[in-house]
C-alpha cells in the first residue's frame, strides 16, 4: 500500500483566466492554480493573457513572503524506476517534501495545461510565464515527459468502460511526476464511478478531478482518498467559465469535515473552498 504522508490533500484551482481568481486562489491557501493553454478550452488564456495573470501571482508570492517548493528534477531518479506505484509513490513523497519543507509558508505552484502540444511550444510557455510544472492532458507519448524542461502531471482519462487494467496501461513508471485521473474529456464537469480510483489509490497516489465540487469533494476525499483534488467547473458561477472568486473561497478546507484540524468557512453563495488542514492525510 501507499506509504503515509504528514502533509494534508494538494488543492488545485484550474482554469484560472483572470488575476483577481488566481490570486485569490492563492489567497485561500491553494497548493496548485492552473491556467489553460488548450484553445478549444472554454477556459483558454493566451500566452500574453498568461503572462500578465502569473505575474500577478508571482507578486502576490514576492508580497506575501512566500516560498515557492523546490520540486525533484523531472529526470533525476528514472534509473530508480521499477513499477509504477513505487515510481508515483516517491515522486509524490518528493512533492509533498518541497512543500513541507516550506514549514506552511509554501508558494502555490503554477501549473500549465496543455493537450497534444509539441515539448518546444510547452517549454517555451513555461519559460515565458514562469510555470512550475507542466500538465499533459491529452494522448502525448509517456516519453514526452522528458522533453519538458519542467516537472509534469501525467493525466489519465476515465470514462464508464475504463477497466483497472486499462488504467495501468497507462500508468508508467519513470515519467512525469504526478498523475491525475480525470473523467474523458475533461473539463467536461463531469463525474466519473469512483470505483476504480478507490481501487487504485490503494497503491498509487493521483490528484483526482472530474466534477468535483464544493458540494461533493468532501465525500470524494474521503471515499478515494487521492493525494490531491482538482476542481474547475465546479467553481464556477452560472455557468460563466472562469473560477469566480466567490466560489473559490472555501474550496482549499470541504476537504476538511473530514480532516479533524480544520474547519469550513461557507461563503455568501454555498460555495466551499477547502483551507488546508495542517494534516495531509493520505494514510493508509
Amino acid at each position: 500500500g501507499r506509504m503515509a504522508s504528514t502533509t494534508k490533500t494538494l488543492v488545485k484551482v484550474c482554469g484560472l483566466n483572470s488575476a483577481e481568481a488566481a490570486c485569490h486562489a492563492a489567497a485561500s491557501g491553494a497548493d496548485m492554480l492552473g491556467f489553460i493553454f488548450v484553445k478549444k478550452s472554454a477556459r483558454y488564456i493566451s500566452p500574453e493573457a498568461a503572462v500578465d495573470i502569473v505575474g500577478a501571482v508571482d507578486k502576490w508570492i514576492q508580497e506575501n513572503k512566500k516560498e515557492t517548493p523546490a520540486l525533484p528534477a523531472p529526470a533525476a531518479v528514472r534509473g530508480e524506476a521499477k513499477d509504477a506505484a513505487s515510481w508515483y509513490s516517491s515522486q509524490a513523497e518528493s512533492v509533498a517534501a518541497a512543500i513541507d519543507k516550506c514549514k506552511g509558508n509554501a508558494a502555490p505552484l503554477k501549473v500549465g495545461v496543455f493537450m497534444n502540444h509539441t515539448a518546444d511550444f510547452m517549454n517555451d510557455i513555461a519559460k515565458k510565464v514562469n510555470l512550475d510544472i507542466i500538465q499533459l492532458h491529452g494522448s502525448e507519448p509517456d516519453d514526452m515527459a522528458l522533453k519538458l524542461c519542467r516537472p509534469s502531471i501525467r493525466v489519465v482519462h476515465v470514462d464508464k468502460d475504463s477497466t483497472t487494467d486499462d488504467l495501468q496501461k497507462h500508468i508508467k513508471a519513470g515519467y512525469s511526476s504526478l498523475l491525475m485521473l480525470d473523467s474523458k474529456g475533461g473539463g467536461t464537469g463531469k463525474k466519473f464511478d469512483h470505483k476504480l480510483a478507490t481501487q487504485l489509490s490503494k497503491d498509487i497516489p493521483f490528484l483526482l478531478a472530474g466534477g468535483l465540487t464544493p458540494a461533493n469533494v468532501s465525500d470524494a476525499i474521503q471515499s478515494v482518498n487521492p493525494l490531491g483534488v482538482d476542481a474547475c467547473g465546479g467553481l464556477e458561477k452560472d455557468g460563466q467559465k472562469g473560477v469566480k472568486v466567490t466560489c473559490i473561497r472555501v474550496y482549499s478546507s470541504a476537504c476538511i469535515r473530514y480532516f479533524r484540524e480544520s474547519y469550513v468557512h461557507m461563503c455568501t453563495n454555498g460555495c466551499i473552498f477547502v483551507v488546508a488542514s495542517s494534516e495531509r492525510i493520505w494514510k493508509r
